[in-house]
């Protein structure tokens, strides 16, 4: 069985998030988009996936932040780029 060290087990960490994925995407009502393993396990995913490049690394961080911006109720408009 091939374990990855800092995270354990790779292959158990891919197949239960799938499933999860798989379990949400079927409780879906039409039309939304639906769950990627990234979205399940986001911080194993970019360890077991890293970015290829240092510009994809600093878009997904860049993405990551305005998300994070966005749930906050009192969010300046500038800081999405509007």
């Amino acid at each position: 069985m091939y374990a990855d060290g800092l995270i354990g087990n790779r292959g158990i960490l891919e197949v239960l998030g799938l499933l999860t994925a798989g379990q949400f995407n079927k409780m879906l009502p039409k039309g939304k988009s639906p769950y990627k393993l990234q979205d399940i396990i986001p911080r194993a995913y970019d360890y077991l996936y890293p970015p290829s490049s240092e510009q994809d690394k600093k878009k997904q961080v860049s993405e990551q932040l305005i998300a994070f911006a966005m749930m906050s109720p009192g969010c300046p408009p500038q800081f999405l780029g509007n």
